[in-house]
């Protein structure tokens, strides 16, 4: 067994089909069966159950890839570790939602890239709980999430804490606000952690929205709430970066629910290296 079987076994894993694993490795077909056959050999056990679809792990192919992870891992980190320097330089992959990105890193990415030019800094916004899997998977070194995160493998540093808001057209009267909503669009992202904010204080008012429609982005949301086709909930600061004008409104919700903490994480086994290690100083620093 050895590092190159264990990348062939675990691309053939994630991609379950022979063809699109040997297409992701650039092996001809012959060459991944022969190198998953000769593992198997070895380890004298079935890993993939072969069907007309292609593969799927077997329970053994599942526990060898929750080892092979901690092997390819391991190896990257060693890499890391032996490659550092006090210079920061290297790779260094960052997430955060969508309004921490907009709003309050751009600063801190420009003061960073001027500082530590040899770094190659990226940064990849998504949802709370698919950041938190990339951060558990490795796949990315840190991120900013909605907090707290109650995970034995991370580390969560509180960061600042966010005031929630409904934002609607101008149209939307203050003093009218619950009832209207009975007859308003909740418009929202799929799997939108604010969102069950929203739905929980709505939920203990007796109020229900007509209905609710997803979105894939905040720009969406926010053009189309102007337009008047329906309500949504985002953070005040967020609000005030778009820089409110005649066509936008927010109305503040009880602090029951509108009080949101953002963490930034990290996994408790990662290297730090002196990339790293400055961007979280730099992190400290801003907030």
């Amino acid at each position: 067994m050895d590092i190159k079987e264990l990348v062939i076994f675990k691309t053939l894993a994630h991609e379950g089909n022979i063809t699109r694993a040997a297409e992701q490795l650039n092996y001809v077909q012959s060459n991944v069966t022969g190198r998953v056959k000769k593992l198997e050999s070895e380890l004298q056990t079935v890993l993939f159950y072969r069907h007309p679809r292609g593969v799927s792990l077997t329970s053994k192919g599942k526990l060898l890839l929750a080892y092979t992870d901690k092997i390819l891992n391991l190896m990257e980190e060693t890499k890391k570790a032996i490659q550092d320097s006090e210079t920061p330089h290297g790779p260094l992959s960052i997430g955060a939602n969508e309004t921490t990105a907009s709003v309050r890193l751009p600063a801190v990415l420009v003061s960073y890239n001027e500082n530590y030019p040899e770094v190659e800094l990226s940064l990849n916004i998504g949802e709370t709980e698919d950041l938190i899997s990339d951060v558990l998977d490795y796949k990315l070194d840190g991120a900013f999430v909605v907090g707290p995160v109650k995970h034995p493998d991370i580390i969560q540093t509180p960061i600042l804490k966010e005031e929630l808001v409904v934002i609607t057209d101008n149209l939307q009267a203050p003093f009218t606000f619950l009832t209207d909503l009975k007859k308003r669009t909740l418009l929202t992202r799929p799997h939108c952690i604010h969102r069950k904010r929203l739905e929980q204080w709505l939920h203990d008012e007796g109020i229900f929205p007509l209905k609710i429609m997803e979105f894939g982005t905040l720009e969406a949301i926010i053009g189309c709430v102007k337009a008047g086709l329906g309500v949504s909930i985002t953070t005040k600061s967020l609000v005030s970066h778009h820089k409110m004008d005649d066509k936008l409104c927010y109305h503040e919700i009880p602090e029951k629910y509108s009080t949101v903490k953002t963490v930034f994480i990290r996994r408790k086994d990662a290297f730090i290296t002196s990339a790293y290690s400055r961007f979280i100083e730099m992190i400290h620093q801003s907030f």
